[in-house]
């Protein structure tokens, strides 16, 4: 695993740890602090960052690109569980309590992570306890995408199923461009990709989306997509 320490944010003046929601209100001086603290590392498209089992001791977040997190079945099947964007993190639940990861992370496309060791990490909430306060608020604002997700799942209509995952995945990820092949949405939604296919066809003749190739999917009315979801 080729890592690197971070020189982005040396200064103080890149956005790149404000725009992380327990950095956002650290003065330049602090950021700096933060930032002798980080590891870098680049993911192409597909590649691994950690595996289900594997030692919960680090503090992961999403610099650009996306994450998203898996399981998988005993038949192999891939479950998509979430999605994390840029500003999110993974591992916070390892900082309390040793274990080992649940999922597998995997780059959907070209991605930046920022690692910091877990027991440095801690040093540094010891020290300042807001960044503490603003862990317990950003896993709050998980629970209730969760909440969200297992309303989507326990949803019999099959079309607002895949219409309530792709507002929300447009919403978190502020982008109306959403970088999806048909098979992630039915590892998300649970659905069949034939399933997706024929629903997807039918919002793109409705003017809601554009399929343009296999993987990217745009929104083309999110008020409408908003309105069939909920």
């Amino acid at each position: 695993m080729a890592m690197m320490h971070c020189s982005a944010c040396s200064d103080g003046t890149s956005p790149c740890l404000h725009n992380v929601p327990i950095f956002q209100h650290l003065d330049p001086s602090e950021i700096g602090r933060v930032q002798r603290l980080i590891l870098q590392r680049e993911l192409q498209a597909d590649e691994v960052l950690f595996r289900e089992g594997d030692a919960s001791e680090n503090l992961y977040i999403v610099r650009s690109g996306s994450l998203k997190l898996v399981r998988y079945s005993v038949d192999g099947k891939e479950l998509l569980l979430d999605t994390l964007f840029p500003g999110d993190f993974y591992g916070s639940d390892g900082l309390f309590a040793p274990g080992t990861v649940q999922e597998s992370a995997i780059a959907e496309q070209g991605s930046g992570i920022c690692m910091i060791q877990g027991e440095k990490l801690k040093q540094l909430m010891l020290a300042d306890p807001s960044i503490s306060l603003k862990v317990m608020t950003y896993l709050n604002t998980k629970l209730e995408q969760y909440r969200q997700q297992l309303e989507m799942l326990c949803t019999k209509d099959v079309t607002k199923r895949i219409c309530m995952y792709l507002h929300q995945r447009a919403v978190r990820s502020a982008n109306l461009e959403l970088f999806l092949s048909q098979e992630d949405i039915g590892n998300a939604t649970h659905l069949t990709k034939e399933t997706v296919n024929r629903k997807l066809a039918v919002l793109q003749e409705q003017q809601i989306i554009r399929i343009t190739g296999k993987k990217k999917i745009t929104i083309a009315d999110l008020a409408k997509l908003k309105e069939l979801a909920f």
